[in-house]
């Protein structure tokens, strides 16, 4: 989505009602205490409009698949604040792929240079976990060229059909049994709405629609 006033507005309402411990956006639950205090410190810290329900699911994903074996991900860092969730609740390596300077494309409501987060401002941004993160610049899956890793967790933001296509290709083979993969911007794209019903109608595993603009799939084999 265009980074507008709406936008902003949503998101600040969102931000609101859970503070307000309102319907889907409550964290008033002793379970949630850690998630939330993680959640509201980062979106502090680093400017986003992933919404706290998001940045929730986030942080649940990513804690839940740190007994899967397998290194981390995530397509698409805009100013790495999701980064930097992702890295406060796993102890395990970050892999960061993005062109660093906005969308590749334009796409239905998507133009091109959108959500541009500078290679140096997203390391300023992460450097506390220098030694946990690795860069990938460039095109997806060129930049992924001569990686040979296997992943427990992937969280995809590309806004895109031929990048979150392309990712869901390259990203399952290498998904350790129990892994997941992540996306933001369903249903918001029809780009992405595409790409997970070409990539998963096909096969037994389901990707399931979340709370939010989400979905996920966990590898089964």
């Amino acid at each position: 989505m265009t980074e507008t006033f709406l936008s902003r507005l949503q998101f600040s309402v969102h931000l609101w009602m859970s503070r307000l411990s309102y319907g889907m956006s409550s964290f008033r639950y002793p379970l949630r205490r850690e998630l939330w205090h993680t959640c509201q410190q980062t979106l502090k810290e680093i400017s986003t409009t992933t919404t706290p329900l998001e940045c929730s699911e986030i942080w649940q994903w990513a804690k839940a698949c740190e007994k899967v074996d397998g290194d981390l991900a995530e397509v698409g860092v805009y100013k790495g604040a999701t980064a930097a969730l992702i890295l406060k609740v796993s102890g395990k390596k970050l892999h960061l792929f993005d062109t660093f300077q906005g969308l590749p494309d334009s796409e239905g409501k998507f133009e091109k240079g959108e959500w541009t987060g500078t290679l140096g401002a997203v390391k300023q941004n992460l450097a506390r976990w220098e030694s946990r993160v690795e860069y990938h610049v460039g095109l997806f899956p060129e930049s992924a060229k001569g990686l040979d890793v296997r992943f427990s967790f992937v969280h995809l933001d590309m806004d895109l059909y031929a990048g979150t296509k392309a990712a869901l290709e390259w990203f399952w083979p290498r998904l350790s049994k129990g892994g997941a993969i992540l996306s933001h911007d369903y249903p918001l794209s029809d780009g992405v709405i595409r790409a997970f019903h070409e990539f998963f109608d096909a096969r037994r595993e389901p990707f399931v629609p979340l709370s939010g603009c989400q979905c996920v799939a966990v590898k089964l084999d």
